[in-house]
This record gives C-alpha cells, sequence and structure tokens, in this order.
C-alpha cells in the first residue's frame, strides 16, 4: 500500500511505500499550500474491492434477482443486483494465498518455529528486525528439560535397541511420571511415538509442508531450513537409524516398524 502526495499549489507529487515517511515529507514540504494524501492499496486489493462491477441488468435476458439468487446463466449476484465476478475472486484468492506461502517459507528457513513447538522442546520468542527495518516476534526453539530426555530415550530405544513403537509406548507408560504423554492425561500410544522418530526437527532443522492436503508429501518438496538452527536433540545417524526400515522391492516396513 502506497501514499501519494499531492500539492495544487505547487504541483508536487511524490509517492511514498509507508504512510509515516509520507506524513513527514508533508510536515517539512514548503508551500503555501497543504498537500493532499492519497493512499493507493496493491493491485489485487483493488481488484477486490471492485469484485461487482458489471451489472447483471447489462445483458440480454437478465431479470432482476434478490441477494443471493442466481441469474438465468447460474451466476451470483449480490444484493444491488451486481454480477461476482468469479475471475477477480479466484486471482485475489491465488495471489494472497502465494503471498502467504513466501512468507511461511522465509520464516521456516531463517530457523524460527511455526505453530505449537514438538514434544521436547518449548518456544521462546524473540524480536528481531527484517530488512525493511520492521520489528517481529519470532519463536524459536529451546530443548524443555523434562520432555526432551525423553524424546532422546525414545531414540536410544529405537535407534540402539531396535525396538517397536508399541513396545517403546508400553516402556513410556510404565512410568507416567518419568516420561509424560504429549497430551495431559493421556497415554503414549505407537503412533506418538511414531511421530515423535519420523520428527526432523529433533536434528536442529525447521521442516515445514510435509503433508499436502492431509497426505504425507516427498520429501523434496518440504521446505527445510539450514542445519542447527536450534539446538538438536538426537544427531543425524540415530535419526535415520531409528526410522522404520524398508523392505526390499515390496515398498513396506519391516516389522520393526
Amino acid at each position: 500500500m502506497t501514499t501519494r502526495l499531492h500539492c495544487r499549489e505547487c504541483g508536487w507529487h511524490p509517492e511514498f511505500r509507508r504512510k509515516r515517511a509520507a506524513l513527514r515529507a508533508a510536515s517539512r514540504h514548503q508551500c503555501l499550500g497543504a498537500p493532499v494524501a492519497e493512499i493507493r492499496p496493491p493491485w489485487w486489493s483493488r481488484m477486490w474491492t471492485n469484485l461487482w462491477t458489471t451489472r447483471s441488468g447489462d445483458s440480454a435476458g437478465d431479470t432482476e434477482v434478490g441477494a443471493g439468487d442466481r441469474t438465468g446463466d447460474g451466476e451470483l449476484v449480490d444484493a444491488c443486483g451486481n454480477r461476482i465476478q468469479w475471475a477477480a475472486l479466484a486471482a485475489h484468492h491465488a495471489e494472497t494465498t502465494r503471498r502467504a506461502r513466501a512468507a511461511m517459507v522465509d520464516i521456516v528457513r531463517a530457523g524460527y518455529q511455526i505453530g505449537p513447538p514438538p514434544y521436547g522442546y518449548r518456544a521462546l520468542r524473540i524480536r528481531v528486525t527484517d530488512p525493511t527495518g520492521h520489528s517481529k516476534l519470532r519463536a524459536v526453539l529451546v530443548p524443555d528439560w523434562q520432555t526432551a530426555a525423553v524424546v532422546k530415550q525414545i531414540f536410544i530405544w529405537r535407534a540402539d535397541h531396535g525396538l517397536k513403537f508399541a513396545v517403546i509406548a508400553a516402556r513410556l507408560n510404565s512410568d507416567p511420571g518419568q516420561y509424560p504423554a504429549p497430551v495431559p492425561n493421556t497415554r503414549w500410544t505407537a503412533q506418538a511415538v511414531r511421530r515423535i522418530v519420523a520428527n526432523v526437527k529433533y536434528t536442529g532443522r525447521q521442516v515445514w509442508a510435509r503433508t499436502i492436503a492431509g497426505r504425507p508429501a516427498p520429501v523434496e518438496q518440504w521446505v527445510t531450513s539450514a542445519p542447527k538452527v536450534h539446538e538438536p536433540l538426537v544427531d543425524e545417524r540415530t535419526f535415520h537409524q531409528a526410522q522404520p526400515k524398508r523392505v526390499a522391492g515390496g515398498g513396506g516396513h519391516d516389522s520393526a516398524a
């Protein structure tokens, strides 16, 4: 969103990307006339504002309809009888989705946490300054003294002893005080242990977009950060040893899973 100043006396018309900078420039303007500020939103925002522009009665054969009714050609109209421009809506949605994804990718690659921290970590909120000079709050992962020890024990049982997920869950449930469950007042399950073993964040990397529409995404499509952006709980060798082994030629997992 940009702010453009215009002075009717001298024709001065600079444009600023930030409203605060425009106000400072207007206060320093040496002229008898007071500059007029005009705020210009980005193109996709203007497209959203002009979503209803085509009158349904402009085309032949259209009849008056109420709000939310459909015209004869199957399109929706608003309360004023204006035809909704679905192409503009789709373009706005695509642009906002692209910008949101790009922002998420930048946050992950910078090593910051998105969403709740995984079991074994807690989120420490810090204030950082981006290249544009804006100050923002970001979250970094730091180990939790009690649950981090549980994660390390799970990887030892899995990588060094080769225990199945169900056996590890049973051992954890045998001592809830020492091995608290991820969700309070619940018990460990094999699926919960599997999620911890498969989480790349325990190696010190940030990762995002591991699923697409609820299904696992290929590893090459993941968004990952540089190594050791936060303190790792396991090393790379232990992490890979703990993963379920695949049966040669079958694509399934072996009995150790």
